[in-house]
């Protein structure tokens, strides 16, 4: 549920060229959607997430520049846009705050211990930093290479799996300094009231 919440332009997105194929239609409904997550933070008085700001004027830039030039190719170059910014995000936090990406996929669920050193962070970090920037010119690469539906789905499954396996490939990095055990089990407390 917090998947949809939070991602509904980008279902939506999937839906309209599904049906429609039209790029420029699609990426217009995902614009579309990230106004309407920016206009919900200031109606429920929630943080405005400078991400949905981000995607909501790069998205409005890139459908008008798309319809204007009649060109889709615009609508494309999104993916690697985002992609470059998240791996300069990364490497700006650890050169200026010393702080890392895996510590912010982990930190909701207390995943990460404290013990985990610095130089296998800074490796992880480097390792999603390379990643990020070869994918976007891949990206860009399938964009001019092949036709939109074969860029379509490459963008929507290729990026989805290739991010989760070098998740995984983080998480097995960090193995000595993961707790993957059940929070209750390790509760003294939840022990006492089971006896």
């Amino acid at each position: 549920m917090t998947f949809l919440k939070e991602n509904y332009p980008l279902v939506a997105f999937i839906a309209v060229y599904l049906i429609t194929k039209n790029l420029i239609l699609a990426a217009a409904v995902w614009s579309a959607g990230s106004l309407v997550q920016i206009l919900t933070s200031v109606f429920t008085k929630q943080p405005i997430k400078k991400s949905h700001i981000a995607y909501f004027i790069l998205g409005v830039l890139l459908v008008a520049s798309a319809y204007y030039f009649d060109d889709e190719n615009f609508i494309k170059w999104k993916t690697s846009i985002i992609l470059w910014a998240g791996a300069l995000f990364i490497l700006f936090r650890q050169l200026f705050s010393k702080k890392y990406i895996i510590q912010d996929l982990l930190k909701a669920n207390n995943v990460l211990k404290d013990t985990a050193p610095q130089s296998l962070l800074a490796k992880i970090n480097w390792l999603w930093i390379v990643y990020l920037t070869g994918f976007s010119f891949l990206n860009l690469y399938i964009a001019y290479t092949f036709s939109t539906d074969v860029w379509f789905w490459f963008k929507i499954i290729g990026l989805f799996v290739s991010t989760f396996l070098l998740f995984i490939i983080s998480i097995i990095m960090l193995k000595e300094h993961v707790n993957l055990d059940d929070p209750q089990d390790s509760n003294p407390h939840n022990k006492d009231s089971q006896e």
